[in-house]
């Protein structure tokens, strides 16, 4: 398997993290990095050699197009080291969040596996 620090995984990553920030943050301009990295993903990763960071990018493209079909792109995490990080320091107060909004357990635990579910996939 490809390492995960090659360039063209951080720039997938760039891309990808940008989409997220600037969908969260304005709205605006997030389209324009899907569609670079779906670009990106036709012409920059057409060698053989790059058959893993295709595999990735093209699993980013489906999460961000499941995530804007079904309007949850509110859902959507950081990847890479910003997620991690943003992933600790946020999931707990997501579910903190949904209990203050009245949700019971049962709901908390569909909403939490629907957030990971997009974000992660169905990878059993």
């Amino acid at each position: 398997m490809a390492r995960m620090d090659s360039n063209n995984f951080e720039f997938i990553l760039y891309l990808y993290n940008e989409f997220v920030s600037k969908h969260r943050s304005t709205g605006k301009e997030a389209r324009m990095y899907w569609h670079i990295l779906d670009k990106y993903i036709e012409v920059g990763l057409s060698k053989k050699s790059q058959t893993a960071e295709k595999k990735y990018a093209q699993k980013l493209v489906a999460i961000i197009r499941e995530a804007v079909g079904e309007w949850n792109t509110h859902l959507l995490i950081l990847k890479g080291e910003e997620g991690e990080k943003e992933y600790k320091e946020n999931m707990k107060s997501y579910i903190e969040r949904l209990y203050r909004l009245g949700h019971d357990e049962q709901s908390v635990m569909e909403l939490v596996i629907k957030k990971l579910k997009l974000n992660y996939g169905n990878d059993n």
